[in-house]
């Protein structure tokens, strides 16, 4: 794809340039190591690193144009470089980015899904949902980014803006209509969805999560409502979950026309559990029952806000209903595996202690009988928020039968001080000493799970859920929860 220079600067807000805007322009990235000749490097000030510094060494790798926020004058010997000052390099790039790729998002219906646990689920559903209605669609999640049934691996929960444009535009050509979007806090507030219009946005729920980035519950939930104040038209649709106790708080200035959807609440969109069971939950919908293979209360929230979606994108209920108790439960999302032993695994994403206490909630309130044990294996996350470790470990402490606590990703810090951290809470409760075990190897503790269980026990593998990888000092190494399981079972 080539495009002139000129027309990429279409509705950018420039200070200054300096240079030729007819050069022809083939790419842009904000990463000077894989910037190619022709491309612009826009210098952005990340948390981390100020791009920059790097502009020399992007028009070594063959820029020919720079986006920056403060021209570097010593490099102006350049001649053949072009340069755009702008007050705000990253809300710059998402206008740069949405005219190279030819502006998808005027082309596509793209609702984003925020909220601190459901948000890759519902965006799941609606994939699902959609091509079993036979409507043509892509999914940008945690999980990769998938068009059609092709599938495209991502990094973070929300790609960067280029990533975004690149493959909408993509999906566009293979004739999608419509786009799910998993939107993160940490992608509003470091605006990697600039640029971009948005038909509707949903808001699942918020609980104590990401306060080491966001520092405190109020600046987290200011992030998530700025995405239906300032992205959200007054064209477009907001769908909040009335049963979340900070409802009312997201909809504030919200321009767009609000609807609510709700389990326990009464709201525009509901729907009622009427039988639940380890296989299951039979619902009522507006009048029509139907069952789903989906376990929990929980995943009828989510169903339900995809449901909801499917309306207000106007597609016909009757179809959105023969379709949606289709729906299969999403990997690393309470994925369940049951042994030639009888003992039930539950491999799950519950990273907070919000989405871990729903989790053993359900598993001891709809599957687990008295004469069975609970098993939970569960780590906390490196170079992520300290103060949700305790809060975690009481938690699985206090709900379940035995605990084994062991590393998650550690990322840059020691595992065994994470572990520790777990381990720093009071509870009234006067349990045996032998009911926690500190084993720091992974796949060694599921291995013990699984040693320890009996027949009809259940394991909750907290975590990591979908994840295919453990990551320690910088590097990834093959770790998928599941996969592990399925090994040692085999042997058992």
């Amino acid at each position: 794809m080539k495009k002139i220079l000129k027309d990429l600067l279409k509705k950018v807000h420039v200070l200054k340039i300096i240079g030729n805007t007819s050069k022809l322009i083939e790419g842009i990235s904000m990463n000077s190591k894989i910037v190619k000749k022709n491309m612009i490097f826009v210098a952005n000030k990340g948390k981390k690193r100020d791009g920059h510094q790097f502009i020399m060494e992007a028009i070594q790798k063959g820029a020919n144009t720079i986006v920056c926020e403060k021209i570097p004058f010593r490099l102006l010997l350049h001649q053949k470089i072009t340069y755009i000052l702008v007050t705000d390099s990253t809300d710059s790039l998402g206008m740069i980015s949405s005219n190279f790729y030819d502006h998808p998002t005027k082309k596509i219906k793209l609702v984003g899904i925020t909220g601190t646990n459901g948000k890759t689920s519902v965006a799941t559903m609606l994939h699902q949902l959609f091509y079993k209605m036979g409507e043509k669609s892509i999914l940008i999640s945690t999980m990769g980014i998938k068009i059609l049934l092709e599938e495209f691996p991502t990094i973070h929960t929300t790609p960067n803006i280029i990533e975004i444009n690149k493959y909408l535009n993509l999906s566009i050509q293979k004739k999608c209509k419509y786009a799910f979007m998993e939107v993160s806090s940490h992608g509003i507030h470091q605006k990697r969805i600039s640029g971009l219009l948005f038909t509707g946005g949903v808001f699942t729920n918020i609980t104590h999560d990401h306060l080491d980035y966001h520092k405190s519950f109020d600046n987290y939930l200011s992030t998530k409502r700025s995405f239906f104040s300032n992205f959200l038209h007054k064209n477009a649709f907001a769908l909040i979950n009335s049963d979340d106790k900070n409802s009312h708080k997201i909809i504030r200035n919200v321009l767009a026309k609000t609807y609510f959807y709700g389990v326990k609440k009464k709201a525009d969109y509901s729907i009622k559990i009427l039988e639940k069971n380890i296989n299951g939950n039979k619902l009522l919908i507006n009048g029509n029952i139907f069952f789903t293979r989906l376990i929990g209360e929980f995943n009828v929230s989510n169903l339900l806000a995809s449901y909801a979606t499917a309306m207000l994108l106007g597609k016909k209920e009757h179809k959105i209903l023969k379709r949606i108790k289709t729906i299969h439960p999403i990997k690393g999302r309470f994925e369940q595996f049951l042994s030639n032993s009888e003992i039930r695994i539950i491999v799950d994403y519950a990273h907070n202690p919000y989405g871990l206490k729903t989790v053993l909630n359900t598993i001891n309130k709809e599957m687990k009988r008295k004469n069975e044990k609970l098993i939970c294996v569960i780590g906390c996350g490196g170079n992520r928020d300290r103060g949700k470790r305790s809060l975690m470990g009481k938690i699985v402490y206090e709900t379940c039968d035995f605990s084994i606590f062991t590393s998650d990703n550690p990322r840059e810090e020691d595992p065994n001080q994470i572990l520790t951290d777990m381990k720093k809470f009071r509870s009234s409760l006067n349990k045996k000493k032998s009911a926690i075990r500190t084993i720091l190897n992974r796949k060694e503790a599921i291995k013990t799970a699984i040693q320890i269980a009996k027949k009809k026990d259940i394991i909750l593998i907290a975590g990591k859920g979908h994840e295919n990888y453990q990551e320690i000092k910088g590097k990834r190494y093959p770790f998928d929860d599941m996969k592990i399981v399925k090994t040692l079972l085999l042997n058992k």
